[in-house]
């Protein structure tokens, strides 16, 4: 179990270290699942895992820069009506784009190192 949660903490320290490339989520799931091991099944939840531990810090930075988007006009403000409805299709989609990307590279990293001699080790990186 520790070797589960220190590969999903390297995981997320990847997709946070990454966090200005698109899709770095996926990379992190894939870091997090290839150095662990495992069946698909596995990296499916170390993917999960990594997601939701690099879902915090990334929601530090990007409900601060939400509510000043809005107070800049861009979205809906934060007096409006339907403001509350906005955040939570806001959270929603972030919910599933950095988790839901995360799990999906956690299923990759498992493919990847059951099928190819790419060394995805994230202590060469970092």
């Amino acid at each position: 179990m520790r070797e589960s949660v220190t590969n999903a903490g390297i995981g997320a320290l990847v997709t946070v270290a990454l966090s200005f490339v698109p899709f770095s989520s996926v990379a992190g799931g894939a870091v997090a699942a290839a150095n662990h091991g495992g069946s698909y099944r596995t990296g499916l939840w170390l993917g999960t895992l990594a997601g939701v531990c690099a879902m915090v810090p990334l929601l530090a930075l990007f409900l601060p820069a939400l509510y000043i988007a809005g107070l800049l006009g861009f979205g809906i403000p934060p007096g409006a009506p339907g403001y509350d409805l906005f955040l939570a299709l806001v959270f929603t989609f972030f919910l599933l784009y950095t988790v839901g990307l995360s799990a999906l590279g956690g299923l990759g990293g498992v493919w990847i190192s059951a099928h190819t001699d790419w060394d995805l080790d994230a202590n060469r990186w970092l």
